[in-house]
């Protein structure tokens, strides 16, 4: 990963015309989030014996002005910036925190000319602490907001004294910290491969590499000898500078609640063209003057550059880095929480190929999705395929627990193609579905995105049943025997629906057992909607045992639905219920199916039950709950 980074920085100084032979236009940070306005300036000018405070200008924050600013985050939350400006958060605290102890703990100036020249800033800044802090509270707007200072109506950047402070600053944070110092001379870079007159053992890039616990240094280094495990040179350690920057600005997505980096790595022979190419095309998506709307997307994120991607050939490998920021990408803290190595645009292509199959199948097309903005609907939707669906199963926050830690497994088994458990998915699709039906929520969006996601995951191949491996791809067996009988024109009618459905879905409906609980359930809600007419009520539910059916019960619901139905003197499903009692006959007894997986196709059929509405049930009032 080291090496893509290093890659990528590279493009980026050749993009932004910047150079390794000045530093500074690389290591400047942007002191803003988007919600920042305006820089508040603390305005002084020099005199015959110092500076004098001249007030606090208000001046709009432009990011094309970042070298001006000169900003450089400082180590520590706590801590100075590496240059007198620092982002607001609260303008007594960041005055007295960071601005003013700022001229206590600069490095030592090279001349008397300089010590003399912050000394007196310093003096000057304290002597009108009040003033300086009533003046900034008066110009502060409702904005976030930055203070600097300005001297001599000159920013920061125009003294060569704080582009020295930043550099040597930022220099130093390589070799020195937890109070050692660790670099050494004529050594071999370990990221460019090239011997070098200095290099450094603090390098930490994402801070996947730290040494701040001497039992992290392996080979039973000490801090110092940090440099023998991990050595960075000068222009190495600026390259993957400016390639985090990148990464940050142009390759930062946003999934289901983390962030992820998308990390292009190229083969060897890629040409540099070819790579260039591909940077821009990100570039662009990201745009919005160039965004296309029809892209597809397995995220719910508009700048989701995947499909693209996928479009690529396999002259690159594309990684993926989920990550948790929570003071920001450039904060003090980030926790890589997955890495998802060497997937191939090919890859991508499949997942995309086998989201288009399943968005087409009708049931899904079917079922509408509101579309919320700003928490109020805009619209409907039909239901697709996107992480989302998986999401739904897998929320962050869920009865006091998060699941977040699954979610992102079976994100990287998707993937990397690796197999997935049915047991282990059908138990968290059914927790979802039981507690929507337990507080009386409509269960057919989660239910249908719970057949989704098994369409998908079988589709890519990586469902995994303990007992006989990956489900298979096979023409269904169709035992025509169990049709038998259905002669009559509405009899025939149910009898091709079906036999249509079962052969469509072959893949999940492998045994009599499976096919007889679907069709309880589809027989089920219909006399629920009978209930509904006449009673407005639908007492029968409390049957269903909060979903939670095994092979007994089910057996045992048959003559109850078919006695409820007599007694309201609407049973019109006598095809319906011989196919279930055919079934339930030739599946025999001890069915190795679990409880969820039974309460599953049972509540699937529910859903589906207005696919197997006959023209006599309409006529005779039948009213479909869809």
């Amino acid at each position: 990963m080291i090496e893509a980074i290093r890659r990528i920085g590279e493009y980026a100084l050749e993009k932004e015309g910047k150079s390794l032979d000045n530093p500074l236009n690389i290591l400047v940070d942007d002191p803003a989030n988007r919600d920042t306005k305006n820089i508040l300036f603390i305005c002084l000018e020099s005199g015959k014996n110092g500076f004098e405070y001249k007030g606090v200008e208000l001046e709009e924050y432009s990011r094309s002005k970042l070298s001006r600013y000169l900003y450089k985050k400082g180590e520590g939350a706590r801590g100075t910036d590496m240059t007198p400006i620092s982002m607001v958060t609260g303008i007594e605290r960041t005055f007295e925190t960071k601005i003013l102890p700022w001229f206590k703990k600069y490095d030592k100036p090279r001349s008397d000319e300089e010590i003399n020249f912050l000394v007196k800033i310093g003096a000057c800044i304290r002597q009108n602490k009040d003033e300086i802090l009533k003046d900034l509270k008066g110009n502060q707007d409702k904005g976030n907001n930055i203070i600097s200072l300005r001297i001599d109506s000159k920013y920061l950047e125009d003294y060569d004294i704080f582009q020295r402070i930043l550099v040597d600053r930022a220099k130093k944070n390589l070799y020195s910290k937890y109070g050692k110092v660790s670099k050494s001379g004529n050594q071999i870079c370990s990221v460019c491969n090239q011997r070098m007159a200095e290099v450094y053992g603090f390098v930490d890039t994402y801070k996947f590499y730290t040494v701040d616990k001497p039992g992290f240094v392996s080979g039973g280094f000490q801090q110092e000898d940090a440099w023998k495990n991990y050595p960075v040179c000068l222009n190495c350690a600026l390259t993957l500078e400016a390639g985090k920057k990148y990464l940050g600005n142009s390759m930062n997505f946003n999934f289901y609640g983390f962030n992820y980096l998308l990390i292009p790595k190229f083969v060897t022979g890629a040409g540099e063209e070819t790579k260039k190419e591909t940077f821009k095309i990100i570039e662009q998506q990201q745009d919005p003057k160039f965004r296309r709307q029809e892209i597809k997307r397995l995220t719910s994120s508009e700048d989701e550059v995947l499909e693209l991607m996928s479009k690529q050939k396999n002259y690159l490998n594309i990684n993926f880095m989920f990550y948790d920021a929570p003071k920001g990408y450039n904060g003090a803290v980030f926790n890589v929480l997955l890495y998802i190595e060497d997937i191939l645009p090919s890859r991508l292509k499949k997942l995309f190929n086998c989201k288009e199959v399943v968005d087409t199948i009708d049931i899904f097309g079917e079922c509408m999705i509101s579309v919320f903005e700003n928490k109020k609907k805009t619209g409907e939707n039909p239901l697709e395929f996107n992480f989302g669906v998986l999401r739904t199963f897998f929320p962050r926050v869920s009865n006091n627990r998060t699941y977040d830690k699954y979610f992102l497994d079976i994100v990287n088994k998707i993937f990397t193609n690796k197999p997935i458990d049915y047991n282990f998915l059908m138990s968290f699709i059914m927790q979802k579905i039981r507690d929507d039906f337990i507080n009386d929520y409509p269960t057919k969006i989660s239910t249908l995105r719970g057949f989704m996601l098994l369409n998908y995951l079988n589709a890519l191949g990586i469902i995994k049943h303990e007992e006989d491996g990956n489900m298979d791809n096979k023409e269904p067996d169709v035992d025509w025997e169990i049709f038998e009988g259905a002669t009559s024109s509405e009899g025939g009618e149910v009898s091709t629906k079906v036999m249509s459905f079962f052969s469509r879905f072959g893949d999940f409906f492998d045994s009599d057992a499976k096919k007889a609980i679907f069709l309880e359930g589809v027989l089920t809600q219909k006399l629920l909607n009978i209930q509904y007419q006449e009673r407005n009520a639908t007492p029968f539910r409390i049957k269903l045992k909060g979903l939670n059916l095994d092979e007994r019960q089910v057996k045992k619901l048959l003559p109850e639905i078919q006695n409820k139905l007599e007694e309201y003197g609407k049973n019109y499903y006598r095809t319906l219920e011989s196919l279930i009692s055919k079934y339930f006959v030739s599946a025999g007894d001890g069915w190795k199916i679990s409880n969820d997986e039974t309460s599953f196709y049972f509540v699937l059929g529910m859903n589906l039950s207005y696919i197997f509405k006959t023209k006599k049930e309409s006529s005779n009032g039948g009213k479909e709950n869809e």
